[in-house]
């Protein structure tokens, strides 16, 4: 069993767009809490994400390349809708043929998926990574706030963080976030209250499953506003770590942005909540910190430059 995480890398991409930009474009920014975020280039995907992220992760391992004997990938977004795309990542790395694999999709709460597979299937070093680009209607709140990034964890019998137990939880609430076979963009009912409920009914769910209350969570943030609800759901005083504010919603990869956010303050016992609509989460409370960043020179891009790269419009040839 590989309950403990030796080394840890993340990956954000360079672009950037501040709130401001949709204030400008739209009239309106309707992410809550989201003051700036990270936008993927056109070459950019959950695939080349995860191979930066995890790449990160295997330079601060003990362990060679060669020695990992599982993968877990984890991503909302993944480039095709029917393909292996763990075995695409394992080969872009360079890991050993025998390495067992896994995909885990159709959901953001896919992330803890991942780790609880990544903790309980293969006997020895096994990466879990987390990638997303989420992406909705031009005009919606999904849009405002989706962003992009990839966290990865090199699983290992020893390490600095101990991965101490995790729980699940599940119930149904039809009709929150969802995105049809064949679309891009996810899409939501709007159905604000209900939403919220979902959240933090789940969320509040699957903490409350674990043996001891947490004084720190990283939940799945959707905007940067929505996580802090949680804290009002649980006992006793409880700091919530997120980066939707500065990264913008990264999917699956998010619950384990906040858990970097937290190690960066020093916690070294947190909750991380992997939830997904529909609805279910996964919570893991770990003990320990690592020390990774997704710190990088980055470059402003204009509303324009953001719906070009996002593929809301294309651009055409013709005469000028």
């Amino acid at each position: 069993m590989t309950d403990a995480i030796e080394s840890a890398g993340a990956y954000t991409p360079r672009f950037r767009i501040d709130a401001d930009a949709f204030v400008e474009a739209w009239d309106s920014f309707d992410a809550p809490g989201v003051e700036r975020k990270a936008v993927p280039a056109a070459d950019e995907d959950a695939v080349t994400m995860a191979v930066e992220a995890a790449t990160d992760a295997l330079a601060g391992s003990d362990h060679d390349r060669d020695e990992v004997i599982g993968l877990a990938f984890a991503s909302t977004t993944p480039p095709v809708d029917e393909g292996d795309v763990a075995a695409t990542v394992a080969e872009i790395l360079g890991l050993d043929h025998g390495v067992e694999t896994a995909a885990f999709t159709q959901s953001t709460g896919a992330g803890g998926r991942a780790l609880r597979w990544g903790t309980s299937v293969p006997a020895g070093p096994t990466l879990v990574v987390a990638a997303d680009a989420p992406r909705g209607e031009p005009d919606d709140a999904v849009d405002h706030a989706a962003g992009a990034g990839a966290v990865a964890f090199l699983l290992a019998e020893d390490g600095p963080v101990e991965i101490v137990e995790t729980a699940t939880y599940t119930e149904e609430f039809p009709g929150t976030r969802f995105r049809e076979r064949g679309e891009a963009a996810v899409n939501t009912y709007d159905a604000t209250a209900y939403e919220r409920e979902a959240y933090g009914t789940v969320v509040a769910g699957a903490v409350e499953a674990l043996d001891e209350a947490p004084t720190a969570v990283a939940p799945t943030a959707p905007d940067g506003k929505r996580p802090y609800r949680i804290a009002r759901r649980l006992d006793g005083d409880v700091d919530v770590y997120q980066t939707a504010s500065d990264l913008g919603d990264t999917g699956a990869a998010s619950p384990f942005f906040g858990l970097l956010a937290a190690w960066a303050d020093d916690r070294d016992e947190v909750t991380l909540v992997a939830y997904g609509d529909g609805a279910s989460a996964v919570a893991g409370r770990v003990t320990g910190t690592l020390d990774a960043t997704w710190d990088r020179e980055t470059a402003d891009v204009s509303y324009a430059e953001y719906a070009r790269k996002r593929g809301h419009v294309v651009a055409t040839g013709g005469d000028d």
